[in-house]
């Protein structure tokens, strides 16, 4: 049985160029920086501030010793700065998209 398709439109898809190609590994490469920039340098700017109230006024009841447990359980969690933590995610999601890259190009060197 023969196809009625063109041969253009039977042939494989072009690659795409090297440039096009390469962004997603620039990509990568300036989170990891900027991610590992964030986690050296603790920009005081993303200082969490601490927990503790301003003035103790009067005696907190009930209600209010609950909320200063967890305010101070929270606090034990919480990070000192969120560049740290942002940092830290930059530099999971830059390697991640590195290394994806780079494996896509080596299985797809093989092909046409």
């Amino acid at each position: 049985m023969t196809s009625f398709l063109p041969n253009r439109l039977r042939r494989a898809p072009a690659r795409p160029r090297t440039r096009d190609r390469l962004w997603p590994v620039a990509a990568g490469m300036g989170l990891l920086i900027a991610g590992a920039w964030l986690m050296r340098w603790k920009p005081s700017a993303l200082d969490m501030p601490d927990p503790a109230p301003l003035e103790e006024a009067e005696a907190p009841g009930a209600f209010g010793r609950a909320a200063q447990h967890t305010r101070d359980g929270a606090a034990h969690l919480a990070p000192d700065n969120l560049g740290v933590s942002l940092g830290r995610s930059m530099l999971i999601a830059g390697t991640a998209l590195t290394l994806a890259r780079l494996l896509d190009e080596a299985a797809g060197s093989g092909r046409g």
